[in-house]
């Protein structure tokens, strides 16, 4: 097996490692937004609900809670589909997460906006649920870009745990590349520079980019 088809064997596993990622972020970002308006904005006990499921799933590893719900909660016959199926627990385990990391950008950039625009916004007529949508949560996107683009980029590496679950991505074919040709370096170098690919360069644009429209607009 020479280097081209060794990469070629890697890059196999691009698409399930971009799905996962993508889906992932996506499942982060349905959970993560809503939550952040619930913790800046609703009574102190939902708030404290919030802030139990940002802590809890900040501080396990993403590879433990992916083994919990493939082996815990998968070993439970009502709950045996979906969770046997090693990529819906990959990409829901690393979603699950990613909501407790949205959740905690999207309060920050909510906070950076401050409250006298809400306060102006209710000044003109609107209610608290308009002045949410067609104020805070169009500003909250250009002030939570960049953390989102780390964000997006944090999954993809995270996406690696999937491994262990028997998910073929590009972690699972540097492994075969591994075994079947007995090279020890070039798999796992050629993985790493594909990762520094697939995380560096959009992390870095949607910093910049988002740092210039928050000049723009004087957040």
């Amino acid at each position: 097996m020479d280097l081209s088809e060794k990469l070629i064997l890697i890059l196999s596993g691009l698409p399930t490692t971009l799905a996962i990622s993508i889906l992932s972020f996506l499942l982060g970002f349905i959970i993560g937004l809503p939550l952040a308006f619930v913790r800046t904005y609703t009574s102190k006990p939902f708030q404290i609900l919030v802030d139990g499921y940002e802590k809890v799933l900040r501080s396990v590893p993403e590879i433990v809670t992916m083994l919990f719900l493939y082996f815990g909660v998968g070993g439970i016959p009502a709950f045996r589909f979906p969770f046997k199926n090693s990529f819906f627990v990959a990409t829901f385990a690393l979603g699950l997460r990613s909501g407790a990391n949205q959740s905690q950008v999207f309060r920050s950039a909510i906070r950076g906006i401050g409250e006298e625009q809400m306060v102006a916004a209710r000044s003109l007529g609107l209610s608290r649920l308009q002045a949410v949508f067609h104020v805070m949560i169009p500003q909250t996107f250009i002030i939570a870009t960049p953390g989102l683009g780390s964000e997006y980029a944090l999954l993809v590496k995270d996406s690696s745990y999937s491994f262990i679950l028997g998910v073929i991505d590009m972690m699972r074919r540097a492994d075969t590349v591994r075994k079947t040709s007995l090279d020890t370096v070039f798999p796992y170098i050629a993985t790493a520079l594909l990762y520094i690919l697939l995380t560096f360069p959009l992390a870095t644009y949607l910093d910049s980019w988002g740092s210039r429209k928050k000049k723009e607009l004087g957040l």
